[in-house]
C-alpha cells in the first residue's frame, strides 16, 4: 500500500483532488486512447508504441525519469488517486516496496505515458519510446532477449 511504502522510503508525494484526478485521467484518456475508457487503461491504449516483455522492465524507470518530477497512478479500479513524486526520489526504489501492480506513469505535460501490466509488459508512449527501444537493442547486444526470447537488433 502506499502509506507503508511511504513510511519505508521516507518519500513524501502530493495527491490530486478527486476533481484534479478525474480532470487529468480525462486528459491521458484523450490523448493516449482516444478518449476510450476501460477498466485496465493499457488495453484501450492507441497510438505509436514499444513494448517488451520482461518482469523486471520496471526496474529501468530512473534511467528514463532521471529522478525528475512523475505522476504515478493505477488503473481506476483499483485506486481513483493520482500521485505526485517529487523530484530526486526514486520510482523504482517505491515500486520495488510493493510490486505486482499493473500501474502508469506520466509527467505534468503528459510527454510520455509508460505502462507496465500484470503479464509483464512495459509499454513506452510520447518520448519515452525512443528511450526504451534504445535501451532494449543496448540490452540485446548484450544477448538479453525478452519472455518470449526475443531480440532487439
Amino acid at each position: 500500500s502506499i502509506e507503508e511504502t511511504l513510511k519505508t522510503t521516507g518519500y513524501k508525494l502530493e495527491e490530486m483532488t478527486d476533481l484534479e484526478s478525474v480532470m487529468f485521467r480525462k486528459s491521458i484518456l484523450e490523448k493516449y486512447t482516444g478518449g476510450k475508457d476501460f477498466r485496465a487503461l493499457w488495453e484501450v491504449l492507441e497510438g505509436s508504441e514499444f513494448c517488451i516483455r520482461d518482469k523486471n522492465a520496471w526496474k529501468w524507470l530512473d534511467e528514463f525519469l532521471l529522478l525528475d518530477e512523475c505522476y504515478l497512478f493505477f488503473d481506476r479500479g483499483d485506486d481513483t488517486s493520482i500521485y505526485i513524486f517529487q523530484e530526486n526520489q526514486s520510482l523504482t526504489k517505491f515500486l520495488s516496496e510493493f510490486d505486482g501492480y499493473i500501474f502508469y506513469v506520466t509527467n505534468k505535460n503528459l510527454d510520455f505515458l509508460i505502462s507496465f501490466n500484470d503479464s509483464d509488459y512495459l509499454t513506452a508512449q510520447g518520448n519515452a519510446k525512443p528511450w526504451l527501444r534504445n535501451k532494449a537493442k543496448e540490452l540485446s547486444k548484450n544477448n538479453w532477449v525478452d519472455i518470449d526470447g526475443k531480440s532487439y537488433l
